[in-house]
């Protein structure tokens, strides 16, 4: 595969993460989604709203401004108000607001689900499916943390990252894999509705140099999945002792950079205050490795004009995903509506990690 970076795929007909409902009071919030400042805020009723981040008067950041109390999004330069469907209703001085386009700010459909704040991409727009309903992993020890990370890279390339399984056995060796001998390994990846997923059997039940013996006749099950369009995660578990999910919801800041927000749900015999605290201090130090690794491989993709990348059989996720971006955003256009979507065929490898 060799394309530019005039490839870096951007399908707006989908919901996208701006920000975790705990962070977003009463004060306005500015976010971009693909270079596109965006501002959010809670109305009155504390019904969360995003809309485009400029006052249709004289462009002044609407989130500089404040939410009055009865929950309009008032700009800090004029005062112009403005309801969560971007409408302009109050404009100091005026006895009466006339209705007129010009004076209307786009505005995007907005859900709260999951603990999040969640954007349709494509503002003044009817949403046709509701966001991606992360997991729910109950159960003994049951638990959940949530961390968050900027990093320097195209969406696909963070989605990529966060599902490589050979990566880590180099890259995090010794924190993930690469101290303890090898296994041979069946990865299986199949397409499911609105994305992909990777089954691997056979993987031993282990955390960097510290395994169960083969005796023990446990292997993980381990899933990865990838579901269009900013959606990365990743599935551990051994029946009947534990269960981990990571969910990756992302953000296309621009084009080449991403915010992730890692939620990682697990159910363990172990308390849950202490396997918190593990994922949080091995999560993070993963995650210093893999954003260093993305900006200095973005760093030279910008140098060099574009992505010149080589695949093997090993990048099962991967090319996938770069596929099932780019044909969705081919649907979004005139005359994309009659396109047939992306196959993804099943696939088989069997390789050492």
């Amino acid at each position: 595969m060799d394309v530019g970076s005039h490839s870096v795929a951007f399908p707006r007909r989908w919901w996208y993460p701006v920000a975790r409902s705990s962070e977003l009071g009463r004060k306005p919030l500015a976010v971009t989604l693909m270079d596109v400042p965006l501002v959010v805020f809670r109305d009155a009723a504390g019904v969360p709203a995003v809309v485009l981040d400029r006052c249709g008067h004289r462009n002044y950041p609407l989130s500089l401004g404040r939410v009055t109390d009865d929950g309009l999004l008032q700009c800090g330069y004029h005062g112009w108000s403005y309801d969560g469907g971007g409408q302009c209703l109050r404009v100091p001085g005026l006895r009466q607001v006339r209705t007129q386009s010009t004076w209307h700010v786009p505005a995007h459909a907005c859900v709260e689900q999951d603990g999040f704040v969640w954007a349709w991409g494509e503002p003044d727009a009817e949403p046709t499916r509701p966001p991606y309903a992360l997991p729910v992993v109950g159960g003994r020890g049951a638990g959940e943390t949530v961390f968050r990370c900027d990093v320097e890279s195209t969406l696909r390339a963070s989605l990529e990252n966060a599902l490589d399984v050979p990566h880590t056995a180099f890259l995090h060796r010794g924190l993930f894999r690469g101290n303890a001998p090898r296994n041979t390994i069946t990865a299986i990846r199949r397409p499911i509705e609105g994305g992909v997923e990777v089954q691997y059997l056979g993987e031993p039940v282990g955390m960097g140099p510290v395994r169960l013996p083969e005796s023990s006749g446990r292997t993980f099950d381990h899933w990865d999945r990838f579901l269009l369009p900013s959606i990365a995660q990743i599935e551990y578990a051994v029946e009947g002792w534990f269960r981990i999910v990571n969910t990756l919801v992302q953000l296309p800041l621009s084009p080449f950079r991403t915010r992730a927000w890692f939620v990682v749900r697990f159910s363990s015999p172990l308390p849950a205050p202490l396997v918190r605290a593990v994922v949080k201090q091995q999560g993070r130090r993963i995650l210093r490795q893999d954003a260093d690794a993305l900006a200095r491989q973005t760093e030279r993709t910008r140098s060099l004009g574009g992505e010149r990348y080589a695949s093997t059989e090993l990048d099962l996720l991967g090319t996938a995903i770069w596929r099932l971006l780019h044909q969705a955003e081919r649907a979004e256009q005139p005359d994309g509506e009659d396109l047939p979507p992306a196959t993804i065929s099943e696939r088989q490898v069997v390789f050492d990690a």
